[in-house]
């Protein structure tokens, strides 16, 4: 078993094959990966494993590579690792953030639905405070507050401030009523401190979708396509439609931080432009600009993401049929091998990090 970094102490879809140019100029296979796991540090995993067995009933408490876990029906994993102390990183509700903020931003599962009420209802009978939802604000200053996007104006859509002015003044000139369906969300905590987002969609989905941060979300996006098997969806995020995609990458991808938008759980409204996406198999990666920059986080906190390591989310886990063209491609792009192979179960893994210090963790899985 590898060393691991714990808190104080060291320790659209596609199938096939991604090519992935390296440095080197030569090109290597990197066979199409899937999303396998989540790894936590906690204090107590058997509590935040019940915590999911009530929020995500068809899933289940097991073991993998001799840890706990919860697993879902469709096969992916929460790991965790018992630790001493509470790990750093976990989401702080008075600072509307995680502290410190490394690269990974909120884990979502979507619930079938026109909206969040089902969900809402079902947990508002668990324990109010383990299932707290977090407040958000929206509105064209910012101003009002809810705990779910539907409850506030233009609620049904993620935009700038300015477009919300915009679209409100249009929708009181016309006499049209607030949406009551359409793009619903909120945020939990689970018991760790990683942020959950809860979503309405068509159908139930433990892990839909996984949001990032990125110096640059464009080259966060491009990074992992190119060295990680990620593929582009036919259609690129609607926030990033000014900017240039051309020859299956953003180019240029270090670009300007545009407007403000709502809803969002920070007051000062959240930065979503540039965005970067990708997929890993049927799972939905999107990156987001790092928000403390230009004094929006208070004096003293323009700071860098932290490295994942030690943190309560401590590394993301991605499997491949094969792990040496894996191999072969970090080598010559000459992507440092943090650890490993090392023995993962009955198979084995290395961990590797990205360009914004996330961890991941490359499984190769048995046939």
């Amino acid at each position: 078993m590898r060393k691991m970094w714990l808190f104080g102490v060291a320790g659209a879809c596609a199938i096939g094959v991604v090519r992935g140019v390296a440095q080197t100029g030569g090109a290597v296979s990197i066979p199409q990966p899937t999303f396998h796991h989540i790894h936590l540090n906690s204090v107590n995993p058997d509590r935040s494993i019940a915590w999911y067995t009530n929020y995500w009933p068809t899933g289940r408490r097991t073991t993998l590579a001799d840890m706990p876990a919860f697993v879902d029906e469709k096969g992916f994993y929460l790991l965790y690792t018992k630790v001493a102390r509470q790990a750093p990183g976990g989401f702080d509700r008075k600072a509307q953030r995680s502290v410190p903020q490394s690269a990974f931003w909120t884990f979502g599962s979507t619930f079938g639905g026109p909206d969040t009420s089902a969900f809402l209802a079902r947990v508002s009978k668990l324990d109010p405070k383990a299932f707290e939802l977090v407040t958000l604000y929206g509105g064209p200053e910012g101003k009002q507050t809810a705990t779910h996007a539907l409850a506030l104006p233009l609620g049904d859509q993620l935009a700038t401030a300015t477009t919300i002015k915009e679209q409100q003044a249009q929708r009181e000139k016309l006499g049209k009523p607030a949406p009551t369906s359409g793009l619903d969300f909120g945020y939990v905590v689970d018991p760790d401190g990683m942020l959950v987002e809860v979503t309405a969609g068509k159908a139930d989905g433990f892990r839909e979708h996984t949001h990032f941060w990125g110096e640059n979300p464009l080259c966060s996006a491009n990074w992992h396509v190119e060295h990680l098997g990620a593929t582009f969806p036919a259609t690129q995020n609607t926030f990033s439609t000014a900017f240039t995609f051309a020859n299956g990458r953003w180019n240029p991808c270090a670009v300007p931080t545009g407007e403000i938008t709502f809803p969002t759980y920070m007051s000062v409204g959240q930065l979503r432009i540039p965005a970067g996406n990708a997929r890993i198999a049927d799972a939905s990666w999107l990156w987001y600009p790092r928000q403390c920059r230009n004094g929006r986080c208070g004096a003293g906190n323009d700071q860098p993401l932290a490295k994942s390591r030690g943190q309560v989310v401590d590394h993301i886990g991605l499997s491949y049929p094969n792990l040496d063209p894996v191999l072969a491609h970090l080598r010559a792009a000459k992507i440092p091998i943090l650890e490993g192979p090392y023995k993962f179960g009955d198979t084995r893994a290395v961990l590797i990090e990205d360009l914004d210090g996330l961890a991941f963790e490359l499984i190769e899985r048995r046939k």
